[in-house]
């Protein structure tokens, strides 16, 4: 699903902050008209009716195949940006989260798949060091995010 909603309406978004030791879980994304590589949380869109932290565990079962365990809301974030060229907005509301299945923990990155009404879907997955979103040069969406993350 594309993360801009073309009804010019905003959107919100629930997304699951999953920490390992100084790494958290991240989506690796394209922006082509941008010629920009990006991460961003796993989660989705809240639907009609659904509850924030019911929304992290839908979006993480059907994007990683695994059940989390939703924590507290750590954070509420008014994000207005661009997407392949494309104006979006969105309320992000951040909880912390962890991952069931112990697995996941010991792989580094990884692709999962998921399989949606337009056909299957590829998520890029990796364990990202907080310090290379201050650093390294690597872009984390939405910018609030960097400044929030404590180690």
């Amino acid at each position: 699903m594309s993360p801009i909603d073309n009804q010019g309406r905003i959107r919100t978004q629930a997304l699951a902050l999953i920490r390992q030791d100084d790494r958290i879980l991240v989506e690796r994304c394209r922006d082509d008209v941008k010629d920009e590589w990006f991460h961003r949380l796993l989660g989705g869109t809240v639907e009609f009716g659904e509850r924030s932290a019911d929304t992290v565990r839908r979006e993480l079962l059907e994007e990683l195949g695994t059940e989390v365990d939703v924590g507290r809301l750590e954070a509420t974030i008014e994000n207005i940006f661009t997407f392949e060229g494309a104006p979006g907005h969105e309320i992000c509301l951040v909880y912390e989260c962890s991952l069931r299945d112990e697995r996941l923990y010991g792989l580094d990155e990884w692709r999962a798949e998921e399989m949606t009404p337009d056909g299957p879907l590829t998520h890029e997955i990796a364990w990202k060091p907080v310090d290379s979103f201050r650093s390294d040069g690597e872009i984390l969406y939405p910018d609030e995010l960097v400044g929030l993350l404590s180690v």
